[in-house]
Parts: structure tokens; C-alpha cells; sequence
């Protein structure tokens, strides 16, 4: 490939784009993930790396409504006192800092299988701080677990995470095929992840007796409302499951889960303000970006090296999948990077199996650095929204061993469970 104006201008704006998710900041003026993205997508436009009408084709519908429709159920959970009523019984029968924060590990990793990971720390962070604080706790454990608990756990479906719903909506493959062989590796890195926090914050997560939490978020409505909203979000969870089967989009499925919760809202109009509308303007923005840098052969130059291992099947193909998507989701996140994926995938009439591994290994591998995955930086917002923070390195001291043994695990078992 030939390097022209073009495909610098185009190499120029993509990596200024992840500087600024890097360093998020110009000068004093501090950069949000999806301001940063919507700079470069706003960028392109301007220097006609991209028309107005490509860029509208190249925004995924069906991400973004599947997105929206989450969000709404999540937000009027929330809204309504349920999703913080559950989590908070879930966090009171934790009678040790080691059981709390097992239970934040299955909660968040069960929660984030079926909600969205995204919507899902976006709520339970607080929640998890304000736990902490009245029991007096280390905060830093139990947040670093939402982060990495909603990608373990998010990895279990094709519909926890942004790029599984990318994927699935691209391969094809099933839901129920496609939980059969996660579970396994899933419930494995849980169990992993809990035994790392524990030994690298085994003085903070002990098994002394701790302070009983207190009821916290009591709901606004009555319980035959909140019965409703359960019934509401078991069915779109059903919907989910078998969309297969009744050919009805998951995007759809989530639509209308989201409109029917919002007919509970005591205050619809806040319920829309609380969809996370920054996630949206960053999908969208990173849909252009990705479009951008496809069509400039960019995509082609950086990968080609690797086509010959990633397809090539058994074993070495799931790891070298695995490797690439680690690697390069800490350069540009999971999302985007399974996002610019897509095509070669495409192209290369990638089996399902494949599919499957690049879903798995870019969803484990988010967790090895805070840029791995939006959620992790969602967490990190969250958190110091209510006066919490923790450091690119402290993140890493978990996130690195956590990344390495669940796709260990994740190699293996599906390499078993592919016939490999």
C-alpha cells in the first residue's frame, strides 16, 4: 500500500483521537472518551475524508437503538429505586469485606450479561462507593471489580457488550450457542478475578466482621410497579434469547423493552436525560472514524501481517485472535477495534467459531489496561463523580493478571468445547 495525503491526514486524525482518550485533555480543558471521538469524526467531515451522506450510512441503527432501548430500562430501574434495591439486599448479606466483594463480582458479572455493561456500572458504581463508605472500606477493590466483573460477565451473551451486539448482528451466530460456549470460561475468570483482588488487596479484603450496610435507594413506587418493570425486563431478556428463533432484531427487542419501561416512569422526560447520550454520540462518532480509516486501506497495511495466522484455524487461529484483539484494544478499545474488524472478517467468510473468539478475546482482553473498554473508563467517571478515583497503573495491577488467566482459560475451553 501507497501512503498518499489522504491516508496520513486520515492516520493523523486516528491517532490524535486516542492521544486525547489517553491524556484526556487539551491544556486545562479536560476531553470526555466521546468528545474525542466526535472531534475526529467532526475532523474527517471537515477535511472530506468523508462525505455527510457516508458517514450517516456508516452509523450502525441497530447498535444504537439496541443501546437506547438498554439504557432506558437500566435508567427507569434506577429511577424507580429497583436496580438499586437489588443490589443493595445483594451488598447487605455480605457480612465480610471477602464476601462483599465476592457478591460484587457476581452481581455486576450477572447483571452485566443481560443489561448491558455499560448502563449497568454506570449505576452500580455509586451504589458499590456508598456501600464502602458506610462500612468503611477501601473503595479502590471494589470499584476496580465493577470495571472487571462488567466485561467478564458481559462476555457470557452477544448482547452484554456493544461489540458482541456488533458481532452477533454480522455472523449470525445464535444466542443460545453462543452463551453454551462462554459459560464456562466465564464463570472460570470470575473465580479468577476474585482470587487476584483478593491476594493483591488481601489487607483491605479480609475476612473480619464489617459494619451491617444500611438500606439504601428505597424505591419511589410500590412493588406491584416494580413487578411489572421484572416482568418487563425478563421479557425483553427472553426476546434476547430467542430472536433466532422469531426473527425479531435485538435492536427491537430492546426498543420496546425501553418504551414499555418508560410508561412506569414517574418522570419520563428525566428518564430520557438519563440515557447516557455521550455513549451515543460515541458510537456514532466512532462508526465515522471506523468507516474512515477501512476505506483508506489503513485497516488492510496494519493487520495483513497477521491474516495468514488469524485464519488459518485449530488453535493458533483462537490465540492468535486472542493476541491481536488484546494488543490492539488497548490502542483503540474494544468497541472500535472489533468495529474495524468487521470487514476483515467479512471478507475473509470468518466461521463461527471465529466470530465467537473475537468476541471473547476482545471482551477479556478490555480488561488489561483502563482504555481496553469503555466500561472501565465509565467506572473511573462514575467514581470520581461521587470523590473516587484510581490510577492507570492501580487498574493494571489487577486488570493484568485478570486479562492473562481468564484468556488463558478462554483459549482452552474453547478450543476444547470448538473441537479444535
Amino acid at each position: 500500500m501507497e501512503f498518499g495525503v489522504p491516508q496520513l491526514e486520515i492516520l493523523a486524525v486516528f491517532l490524535a483521537v486516542y492521544a486525547l482518550i489517553v491524556v484526556r485533555r487539551i491544556g486545562r480543558f479536560k476531553v470526555e472518551v466521546w468528545m474525542a471521538m466526535l472531534l475526529g469524526a467532526v475532523a474527517l467531515l471537515s477535511l472530506g475524508a468523508v462525505s455527510l451522506g457516508e458517514a450517516i450510512m456508516a452509523i450502525n441503527s441497530q447498535v444504537i437503538l439496541f443501546l437506547i432501548g438498554s439504557f432506558l430500562i437500566v435508567g427507569v430501574m434506577a429511577q424507580t429505586g429497583l436496580l438499586q434495591a437489588v443490589a443493595v439486599a445483594v451488598l447487605r448479606r455480605a457480612r465480610t469485606p471477602s464476601r462483599l466483594l465476592l457478591f460484587v463480582i457476581a452481581f455486576v458479572s450477572l447483571a452485566s450479561a443481560f443489561l448491558v455493561n455499560d448502563a449497568v456500572v454506570l449505576v452500580v458504581t455509586p451504589i458499590v462507593i456508598a456501600s464502602c463508605t458506610i462500612a468503611g472500606l477501601k473503595r479502590t477493590p471494589y470499584i476496580i471489580a465493577v470495571a472487571l466483573s462488567s466485561n467478564i460477565g458481559s462476555a457470557l451473551t452477544p448482547i452484554g457488550n456493544p461489540q458482541n451486539v456488533l458481532i452477533k448482528i454480522e455472523s449470525g451466530i445464535s444466542t443460545l450457542g453462543f452463551m453454551g460456549k462462554m459459560a464456562i470460561p466465564v464463570v472460570l475468570a470470575a473465580a479468577a478475578e476474585y482470587v487476584v483482588l483478593k491476594a493483591i488487596y488481601r489487607k483491605d479484603v479480609s475476612e473480619k466482621t464489617m459494619l451491617e450496610i444500611p438500606a439504601r435507594g428505597t424505591g419511589i413506587m410500590g412493588k406491584a410497579e416494580w413487578r411489572t418493570l421484572i416482568a418487563i425486563t425478563v421479557g425483553v431478556m427472553i426476546g434476547f434469547i430467542t430472536s433466532d428463533l422469531t426473527g425479531v432484531p435485538i435492536a427491537i427487542v430492546a426498543l420496546v423493552g425501553g418504551t414499555l419501561a418508560l410508561l412506569l416512569s414517574p418522570d419520563r422526560r428525566e428518564s430520557l436525560r438519563r440515557i447516557d447520550w455521550g455513549t451515543m454520540v460515541f458510537f456514532a462518532s466512532m462508526f465515522v472514524v471506523m468507516h474512515s480509516v477501512e476505506a483508506s486501506g489503513l485497516l488492510e497495511f496494519i493487520i495483513d501481517p497477521f491474516r495468514s495466522w488469524l485464519f488459518v484455524g485449530g488453535v493458533g487461529s483462537v490465540a492468535a485472535i486472542f493476541g491481536l484483539s488484546i494488543a490492539l484494544s488497548q490502542l483503540t478499545s474494544n468497541v472500535p477495534f472489533v468495529a474495524m474488524m468487521l470487514p476483515i472478517f467479512r471478507s475473509a467468510g470468518a466461521s463461527p467459531d471465529q466470530w465467537l473468539s473475537l468476541a471473547a478475546g476482545s471482551t477479556l482482553g478490555g480488561n488489561l489496561t483502563l482504555l481496553g473498554a469503555a466500561a472501565n473508563v465509565i467506572v473511573l467517571e462514575a467514581a470520581e463523580g461521587k470523590g473516587e478515583s484510581f490510577s492507570f497503573i492501580e487498574f493494571m495491577k489487577g486488570g493484568v493478571p485478570v486479562t492473562i488467566i481468564s484468556s488463558a482459560i478462554a483459549i482452552a475451553v474453547l478450543s476444547l468445547l470448538l473441537g479444535i
